[in-house]
């Protein structure tokens, strides 16, 4: 595919403080180069001339070269066809023109828009005061106006809020400078100042993803494992209706094996909310995967399971993701035929649905599957 090159002017801060919530970029310019798709408009959306712009938009700052640079740009693409007339993704990066098409390559069906900083001038105005913690991301409305920032991974859930009316700018100004903060304190390793400010974070914000990561962090690097606990306990009190603090708390039953006698009672509570397939299958798939010869995970995973039937108009991606884990129940549980059958139905509706990673996975599931058939029938 012949790059089309752009060169932009974009509205970035003209200060040296980091860009936060609450601030509309000022007017200096930084050169882009889009490759391969037209530049994202900055600054305030005219619908006469940014014509089929959504308002909402997200900027990823990333390294190409990054370990976890695949996984990012994998979730970026997921959250773009999950929301793709509601919320234009892109991603920037500081590394060379040459790394970046090399990136490009890798990931030819994603149609996440990307470009280089060719200056490397956008980059720093808008991670300065972030630690330049990469992957970094940005959440702008129609004016402009940064709404959120944040850790690339915590980028679906802010999306999600701010579609569903739920994010508060007012809050987010209000905990942007103790952010950088508990930043600082994770920078110098300072467990005791570090745990100390996330706790602060989240006494005015209790669904700070940030805060909550560093709050068990530090909690377990200061051998508190119970503090870790209670305290992502009282969390999810005040935030049942998120789904990433389930997550937090299934890591910490993975990891610690004092924190395991909770599992069947995490698994319960998470069940008796109304969460989307994706997120009941990924708890499932979760408790499938990561808890060996556990048998409140298995129980738990079929119990969630029952608890999430197919709708009659699913699309095909979500029909493949409950097959998936179905198959892999059945599989647990003894039935190699049945994980064969639903593992190879859900390979046809990837396939269909255009999921090239979930596809590939599914694939390799289904001949698993398939050689432990014939492998079994040889030695009958």
């Amino acid at each position: 595919m012949k790059k089309l090159l752009f060169i932009c002017a974009c509205t970035i801060a003209s200060s040296l403080s980091a860009v936060v919530p609450g601030d509309r970029p000022g007017s200096a310019s930084a050169r882009l180069e889009w490759l391969d798709c037209s530049p994202m408009p900055f600054g305030r959306i005219d619908p006469e001339v940014h014509k089929n712009i959504p308002p909402l938009r997200a900027l990823v700052f990333m390294y190409t070269r990054a370990a976890d640079s695949d996984r990012t740009i994998s979730m970026l693409e997921s959250l773009r066809r999950q929301n793709y007339e509601k919320v234009l993704i892109s991603a920037i990066t500081p590394d060379s023109p040459d790394d970046a098409q090399e990136f490009r390559k890798r990931h030819k069906d994603v149609r996440v828009r990307m470009a280089v900083d060719l200056e490397r001038r956008l980059t720093p105005e808008y991670m300065h005061g972030s630690i330049m913690l990469f992957p970094m991301a940005f959440l702008m409305d129609a004016d402009g106006v940064i709404i959120w920032r944040g850790e690339a991974v915590d980028l679906p859930e802010a999306v999600e809020l701010q579609l569903a009316g739920k994010l508060d700018l007012a809050l987010q100004k209000k905990t942007a400078p103790m952010v950088y903060q508990m930043q600082q304190h994770m920078r110098s390793g300072n467990m005791f100042k570090l745990y100390s400010s996330a706790q602060e974070i989240l006494k005015i914000d209790p669904a700070n993803a940030a805060a909550l990561r560093m709050a068990v962090f530090a909690a377990e690097n200061l051998n508190d494992l119970k503090g870790a606990w209670q305290l992502t306990m009282a969390v999810l009190q005040k935030r049942p209706d998120l789904p990433r603090i389930y997550f937090t708390a299934l890591d910490l039953t993975m990891r610690h094996s004092e924190c395991r006698p909770h599992l069947a009672a995490l698994i319960a509570k998470f069940n008796r909310n109304p969460f989307t397939i994706s997120v009941r299958c990924a708890f499932i798939d979760s408790l499938l995967n990561n808890f060996p010869f556990e048998t409140a995970a298995v129980l738990g995973a079929k119990d969630i399971l029952a608890a999430t039937p197919m709708p009659l108009n699913a699309a095909a991606e979500q029909q493949g993701m409950i097959l998936t884990v179905r198959s892999k129940l059945h599989y647990l549980l003894g039935s190699i035929t049945s994980a064969e059958i639903d593992i190879a139905e859900a390979v046809n509706c990837f396939r269909a649905a255009g999921a090239k990673s979930s596809l590939i996975q599914a694939e390799k599931q289904l001949q698993y599957y398939r050689s432990l058939q014939q492998f079994l029938k040889q030695v009958k």
